[in-house]
């Protein structure tokens, strides 16, 4: 195992506003750096390069989720007790990014069938529509939080009627999403989790009585070789889907405004030129992306990344915010050019866990970002960008509000 001669502050809050410039650090020093986690006093092995991003990310079976089923308990057991297949957290972990093949194979089959890519396409209208009318609802006024005037509701309101959610329960989705991903609180954690759980399966109920042209109905429906989800998938697979459709959207949102209000030469370029916001996204989602990290990936034996031992039973967390500013790769990394070409990026992850709604985030994102630059051409930050203030979590990387005048 190599040796370490530097340590970095990379589970600080104060990292969150800036993490690339730590990882650019840690690239050139130490690109595959062992940090013990405040909470646990495990070891997480950050790696910033993006060739061996890549290589953690490919389907390498020595690499996986389900470390319970590789790890003998003396190890796995350091990381807590074994689950309690009846406690509450259970409802919504049984996803496709905490399992690895042959179920995850199962899983992602069925809930393909459920989130076509023609079903994706029919809500560009609905999107369009839903983006005209938060900015109609904006203009009463001359300041705004965009995130909570427009960037969250969005993609809430998108993937909620996609999955058949009142728009007078959306609300609660959000109170429950944001408590289980941003407050370090067991007890609230616990009752958000409840309250979910109780909630969806009154309605998984009803849609098997009545199903409707959404994608419950989908899901519930979903069948392979006779195979169906469960009780505990479908509830799992909900609560993933609110997450990655609405969380991840709101971050590309709002990180993409940002990023164009810091770069005139770019703003303007792309208010000249509509049919430059594809690229615009695309370098956006590199730059200064919706997630920094990926979710945790566990060593089952040890293995070699970038010449470096990563033991069994350490997580293996490879920062796709690093990766994307690889000099390696992306010719001069740290500028933002909406023009990019060849840019293959990994915002959205690789390999079996790639992001099913990436196509959804990307018709949501260029739709918000040309429409906010046409309805609000004036709009512009309202506080010292030193001032804004960004979530705690290292896997989503995105503001807690942005104040804004237009």
């Amino acid at each position: 195992m190599a040796t370490q001669a530097h340590v970095y502050d990379v589970w600080s809050a104060k990292t969150r506003a800036n993490p690339q410039a730590l990882y650019e650090q840690m690239r050139h020093e130490t690109p595959i750096y062992r940090s013990v986690g405040p909470q646990s006093g495990n070891n997480f092995w950050f790696i910033t390069r993006y060739d061996d991003c890549m290589t953690a990310l490919k389907n390498d079976e020595r690499i996986g989720k389900e470390f319970r089923k590789h790890l003998p308990p003396e190890v796995s057991n350091h990381w807590g007790p074994p689950p309690d297949p009846n406690d509450v957290f259970e409802v919504i972990n049984r996803h496709l990014l905490n399992i690895d093949p042959p179920d995850h194979t199962r899983l992602r089959g069925l809930v393909h069938k459920a989130f076509t890519p023609r079903r994706i396409e029919n809500l560009r209208p609905r999107i369009q529509q839903i983006a005209d009318d938060l900015i109609d609802e904006m203009q009463g006024a001359s300041r705004a939080d965009l995130i909570n005037a427009f960037s969250f509701p969005l993609p809430i309101t998108v993937i909620a009627e996609m999955l058949g959610i009142p728009a007078s329960d959306r609300e609660k989705f959000r109170d429950w999403t944001r408590t289980l991903l941003f407050v370090p609180d067991e007890s609230e954690n616990r009752r958000a989790a409840m309250e979910f759980g109780m909630y969806m399966s009154n309605m998984i109920d009803e849609r098997r009585e009545n199903p409707q042209d959404d994608v419950l109905s989908g899901l519930i429906e979903a069948e392979d070789s006779g195979d169906r989800l469960d009780r505990m998938e479908l509830l799992s697979m909900i609560f993933l889907l609110l997450v990655a459709g609405h969380e991840t959207t709101v971050n590309l949102i709002a990180n993409g405004m940002l990023l164009l209000l810091q770069h005139p030469d770019q703003l303007e370029k792309l208010k000249k030129d509509a049919t430059l916001i594809r690229p615009a996204v695309e370098e956006i989602l590199r730059y200064n992306g919706p997630v920094e990290t990926t979710t945790f990936r566990w060593a089952f034996e040890d293995v070699e990344i970038g010449g470096v031992t990563i033991p069994a039973g350490d997580v293996v967390l490879p920062a796709l915010l690093a990766a994307n500013r690889d000099p390696a790769h992306f010719e001069n990394p740290n500028v933002f050019d909406i023009t990019r070409e060849n840019n293959k990026h990994i915002a959205f992850g690789l390999g079996i866990h790639y992001c099913v709604g990436a196509p959804l985030a990307r018709m949501e994102g260029t739709i918000a970002i040309n429409t906010l630059l046409k309805r609000l051409p004036n709009l512009q930050l309202a506080v010292d960008v030193d001032d804004l203030q960004w979530n705690e979590s290292i896997l989503l990387h995105g503001m807690k509000e942005m104040p804004v005048t237009f």
